[in-house]
């Protein structure tokens, strides 16, 4: 994936004995990096049809701190030599995130805190072949991580107001936005489908 001139990302696909074509791939909004997600997904009658990944990220700093996230958006490749095309969106979900965000504004907060002056969120997500029927493409599973430090942490709430113990000091998960999906592509709307909805996590996605 390169930047384009004046025409946004595009996607370079080559075959043996073929020129490299450029397929200009859609506009993400506000998305502010690109990039290829180092995997295929090969269609089950093989050939050449495929989903490729696309990454896409953004950032935010603030005062004492900063955040980056990214989603992952699935989108189908017909490769046919010398002719590929690009189709439609498949899946497009959360895939990483990383916030810093600071918590001590006074030596008091210092004190009360133990001197852990930010709170760190972090999440983190997989997608792998599951079993199941498969319907042009396979049945995947999403898995999401997401962490606190410290354990008591939460985006919403004003932390630096809370005393921490030492046993607040380490990395815990969130079970609210730590969980497994199913997803199983729907030929008749050419797309993924979720087992369940996904929570809102964007206390992790939104930087």
């Amino acid at each position: 994936v390169e930047e384009g001139s004046g025409e946004g990302a595009v996607l370079r696909v080559s075959s043996p004995g073929a020129e490299v074509i450029s397929l200009t791939l859609p506009e993400f909004a506000e998305a502010q990096s690109v990039e290829l997600w180092p995997r295929l997904i090969r269609a089950r009658d093989g050939a050449n049809h495929y989903l490729i990944g696309i990454l896409t990220g953004q950032t935010s700093m603030y005062s004492g701190g900063g955040g980056s996230a990214s989603q992952l958006h699935l989108i189908e490749l017909d490769a046919a030599p010398k002719a590929p095309r690009l189709g439609g969106e498949a899946l497009a979900v959360p895939w990483s995130g990383s916030l810093l965000i600071r918590a001590c504004f006074s030596e008091k907060d210092m004190q009360d805190r133990l001197e852990a002056c930010h709170d760190e969120y972090d999440f983190g997500a997989t997608l792998a072949a599951a079993p199941g029927r498969a319907a042009v493409f396979p049945t995947l599973s999403y898995r999401a991580v997401a962490t606190a430090f410290p354990r008591t942490s939460r985006r919403s709430d004003d932390n630096s107001a809370a005393k921490l113990k030492r046993a607040d000091l380490v990395r815990a998960q969130d079970p609210a936005c730590t969980y497994d999906r199913v997803l199983r592509y729907d030929p008749a709307v050419s797309r993924y489908e979720l087992d369940r909805p996904l929570p809102d996590c964007s206390d992790y996605t939104t930087p």
